[in-house]
């Protein structure tokens, strides 16, 4: 696959931000809420994430939650956010694997103020307040495990802006929220 392009990728991420409907009842002014269902929508659709394919993604530089998958089963989640203007993004991710269970998690480049909990049924929490820089965290599944993921991006459906390579291809925005990524290999 050809190198990924910043600048399409700084384009696809600058999108002005719309949200779908939300009304579940979660709610951001406690970090403890356990209701972890962000669903925005009845259909949850499947999508291939490609083995070994990284993003390459400037800190600071456009709203985006992007999933990498290495084999053996590690994902890496990381939230960037359109920092320039003037405002950090809340991100509220939830992550579940589908066929499998989570073996570790490990947060990385967190602040104080930043999240990452587990929560019933292998799920996985992070609720993050991203600026110029990354937030994120690694999870290990068993090898080929899909990732059910749900994403929040200042309290409404953030499907739009999650990121992952696909089939060849750069995915920017998913058709449903959660969706089920299932790796191209083990």
């Amino acid at each position: 696959m050809p190198l990924l392009c910043r600048s399409f990728l700084a384009l696809c991420l600058a999108a002005p931000l719309t949200a779908c409907g939300y009304g579940n009842g979660h709610d951001h002014d406690g970090y403890y809420d356990d209701d972890f269902d962000f669903s925005c929508g009845d259909v949850v659709e499947e999508a291939t994430i490609d083995t070994g394919e990284l993003l390459d993604v400037d800190a600071g530089v456009g709203a985006g939650a992007f999933v990498e998958y290495e084999a053996g089963g590690t994902y890496y989640i990381t939230t960037s956010c359109d920092a320039d203007n003037g405002s950090d993004c809340l991100w509220d991710l939830v992550v579940q694997p589908l066929d499998g269970a989570i073996v570790s998690a490990a947060p990385a480049d967190l602040e104080g103020d930043d999240l990452l909990t587990f929560g019933a049924d292998e799920q996985l929490r992070l609720v993050a307040y991203t600026g110029h820089d990354f937030d994120g965290f690694m999870v290990q599944t068993e090898p080929g495990a899909g990732l059910r993921v749900d994403v929040l991006l200042d309290n409404a459906c953030g499907n739009r802006y999650l990121f992952w390579v696909g089939d060849g291809a750069l995915h920017s925005g998913a058709p449903s929220n959660p969706i089920d990524l299932v790796p191209s290999a083990p």
